[in-house]
């Protein structure tokens, strides 16, 4: 046959294709048979430039600031996650808290036990000779390549019509333009030539650890689901077990996609009439995976708060809010992959599997408590891989009836192509700008550490402020003794140990950066809930639901105002405190300080200062 009458097979031919398990047709056949070795290129040049992208902002940061030891900060939580990585065992069973140098029973929180990314980040680390900087960015590279090569393999294997052209777009949507942020980006390209837009957005898998592990993950197991549906094999059986148990290790909200889409998948198998219909592979396959998944659930806690709840609570009120426009949208692309009669079964059912399940996650504070799984907001670290998917797939079966209009959708695909590249280098640069005076001061904070010159028995008090700007955080890593207070180390702790530990650290600080028990009061009798983000309330502050809200209200006020008051008082377990310590160094911003001179002064004796153009250090001895 020509290979330009070949670009777009009918849907007869499609079908006649699948029920013979033969390869999908492809779009453009003289490109992807006759030219394999170009393809192959083209693939890796790619790669190549999305991971460069990726990697500019660290690049220039990297030129701009001078300082290698600690790797930038693009987007939340990754002094979490490193000091995640950095934990110490004193015994069997047990860890350090790498802020407060407490003991921990080793499963005794939830990211405790859920630690494989970061463990495995350890290890790596140590590979090359402890070099954080350079791990971390080589882990980010092998990361978000490997997230390309499962998209390219999952679109070239399974997308109704395929052709370089849709390959690369789709890569493209799914690494340089993140649809969780679609109105500031629209609004970004309006406001061109000015740049100032682009520095407000995030490349779509910025995130180290989650959800960038479980990404690729996902995509695969959603590949081999297709191909377990289009052949009778047991081997992408196997695949997705292993799979689904590496999920749950990292990030367990992964295994609940998978579990959702592997579901609807054997539901929908039932009643296909092109499918086979086989009940043996997957009950065994369920039946593997419940018996390991319990046995890793039931090693330790799954527990951050002392959350008296109930697991199931359901909240019809909550509904209403939860279902939004992002939400009605992609319930209308699966139902649209769902109906498509261009789609193969065995490619549809998992697609609209996974819309559905992210539907539902979207939906689960209604049913679940906020402050048990917080499933709402998880739910969001996959909805622009599902929107994706499903956008690319309907596109690509809508390419099939179009068979005349081949040479025009090539060109409409490339400008597409162009425009999605164009898009990935503009919010990588605003990224880099938006981010560079806070790791300017991560920098600082690197040299004043060095100047400082820690030693056993020093406590080091910095700001803890959002999940980008934790100075005590990057302080944990940088030396190995006592952190004052670090919103994150509550992560690393036992609800009891919240409670007391970690309530004590607080309000001590709290105190120093000029707060007050009236400062607190104002919180709990607050209708707006976000206040109680900053201070680690983080379930509480972003749940719809005004009981959830009103229990974090509640343990601030049982919890953390009593102590406060007793920092107030000047109590003596305050000066007993800090007389456990040498020395005692604040790290502060020097246009902006978070703690108070003052009272600082009433436990603790100035001794010397350094300043440099954004941070200031001061040590003190205890009084």
């Amino acid at each position: 046959m020509d290979s330009v009458d070949d670009s777009e097979l009918p849907l007869k031919m499609t079908h006649r294709l699948v029920q013979t398990s033969a390869p999908i047709p492809q779009l453009d056949s003289s490109e992807s048979r006759h030219y394999s070795v170009r393809w192959v290129l083209v693939q890796l040049a790619s790669i190549a430039f999305i991971v460069g992208t990726y990697s500019i902002p660290a690049l220039k940061t990297r030129t701009e600031v001078g300082s290698a030891i600690l790797p930038p900060i693009f987007a939340g939580d990754l002094s979490m996650y490193l000091n995640l990585a950095n934990l110490k065992t004193p015994s069997p069973g047990q860890i350090l808290n790498p802020y407060y140098l407490v003991p921990v029973p080793s499963n005794g929180t939830a990211y405790l036990k859920f630690r494989l990314g970061s463990s495995l980040f350890s290890v790596w680390d140590k590979m090359l000779g402890d070099h954080l900087w350079l791990a971390m960015f080589t882990w980010n590279l092998f990361w978000w390549a490997l997230l390309c090569a499962a998209a390219i393999w999952l679109f070239e294997r399974f997308l109704p019509a395929y052709s370089v052209t849709i390959g690369l777009m789709g890569l493209g949507l799914l690494m340089l333009v993140n649809t969780g942020m679609l109105k500031p980006l629209l609004a970004a390209w309006i406001h061109l030539p000015s740049l100032a837009g682009f520095q407000s957005l995030e490349l779509p898998d910025m995130r180290a650890f989650s959800p960038q592990i479980p990404l690729p993950l996902l995509v695969v197991y959603l590949g081999l689901q297709m191909e377990a549906l289009r052949k009778r094999s047991a081997y992408p059986w196997v695949g997705m077990a292993a799979l689904q148990l590496l999920a749950l290790a990292c990030f367990p909200y992964t295994t609940l996609e998978m579990a959702g889409l592997t579901f609807v998948s054997v539901l929908g198998q039932m009643f296909s009439t092109g499918l086979r219909k086989s009940w043996l592979a997957p009950l065994t396959y369920g039946a593997a995976c419940a018996i390991a998944d319990a046995a890793f659930l039931m090693r330790g806690s799954m527990n951050i708060y002392a959350s008296h709840v109930s697991l199931i609570h359901f909240q019809p009120g909550l509904l209403p809010h939860l279902a939004g426009g992002t939400w009605l949208l992609l319930g209308l692309l699966t139902i649209a992959v769902a109906i498509s009669k261009t789609i193969p079964p065995e490619v549809k059912l998992p697609l609209a599997g996974l819309g559905a399940t992210t539907m539902v996650l979207m939906l689960g504070d209604a049913f679940v408590p906020s402050t048990v799984l917080l499933l709402s907001g998880h739910a969001g670290y996959f909805l622009h891989t599902t929107f994706t998917l499903l956008v690319m797939f309907l596109t690509s079966a809508a390419v099939v009836g179009h068979r005349a209009r081949a040479p025009q959708i090539r060109v409409a695909a490339g400008i597409a192509v162009g425009l999605i590249a164009l898009n990935g280098m503009l919010v990588s640069s605003g990224l880099y700008r938006a981010c560079l005076p806070m790791n300017r001061a991560q920098a600082e904070l690197a040299q004043l550490v060095s100047s400082w010159h820690p030693a056993e028995g020093d406590l080091l008090v910095a700001r803890t402020r959002s999940v980008n700007d934790t100075l005590c955080g990057w302080g944990a890593l940088l030396f190995d003794g006592h952190v004052l207070f670090c919103t994150d180390a509550m992560t690393m702790l036992t609800p009891s140990q919240n409670r007391t530990e970690q309530s004590f650290r607080q309000a001590v600080y709290l105190y120093l950066s000029g707060k007050d028990s009236h400062y607190l009061q104002r919180i709990v009798d607050d209708p707006d809930p976000q206040p109680m983000y900053q201070l680690g309330y983080w379930a509480e502050a972003i749940s719809l639901s005004r009981e959830e809200q009103n229990e974090g209200r509640k343990a601030i006020q049982a919890d953390l105002l009593p102590v406060l008051k007793q920092v107030e008082s000047q109590d003596v377990a305050v000066r007993t405190f800090f007389h456990q310590f040498r020395r005692v160094v604040v790290i502060d911003n020097l246009q902006n300080p978070t703690f108070s001179s003052a009272r600082l002064a009433l436990f603790l004796k100035p001794v010397s200062e350094l300043h440099l153009e954004y941070l200031t250090l001061h040590s003190y001895v205890p009084l």
